[in-house]
């Protein structure tokens, strides 16, 4: 295999290449590392790159409901446009190795849950929840208060 630069690399037989397009920032930022010695080739950055993208995915990966007994899960009906359900499914054979619907579905919804913050927006609407219901319990008591005022007299209608 060779590399852009030239070089002669003899490594175990690939079945397929594949081109990457890097801006020239990315080529000096890859070379630096080649010059480095860290890497003997653009190439093996890429791979190694490659496979440490690839086995964090993996370790990132959904636990799968055979792992886990079948009580640690809830499953939660959701309604899908077919093109929706189709695109999942798709998601699921082409990009999570054949992971089933569910899967992907929980693995999304877990990852929205994360990036939108759900728990900390939860705990904050709770919160303010509590405090508008505390403000309504003080309206409550000031109103019972001025009818209890006007019923002994001390204060007008």
């Amino acid at each position: 295999m060779f590399d852009k630069q030239g070089a002669n690399v003899t490594r175990e037989i690939e079945e397929e290449r594949i081109a990457v397009r890097c801006t020239r920032r990315e080529l000096q930022q890859l070379d630096s590392f080649v010059l480095s010695g860290e890497f003997s080739s653009r190439s093996e950055l890429i791979r190694a790159a490659l496979r440490d993208f690839l086995s964090r995915r993996a370790r990132a990966a959904l636990v799968s409901p055979g792992t886990l007994p079948a009580e640690a899960f809830v499953r939660v009906p959701v309604r899908l446009r077919a093109e929706e359900r189709d695109l999942y499914e798709a998601y699921g054979e082409l990009v999570a190795n054949g992971a089933p619907l569910e899967d992907i579905l929980a693995q999304w919804v877990r990852r929205g849950a994360l990036e939108a913050r759900a728990q900390a927006l939860v705990e904050e609407i709770r919160g303010r929840v509590r405090a508008e219901t505390e403000r309504r319990h003080q309206l409550q008591e000031l109103e019972r208060s001025g009818e209890d005022l006007q019923k002994r007299g001390l204060l007008g209608p």
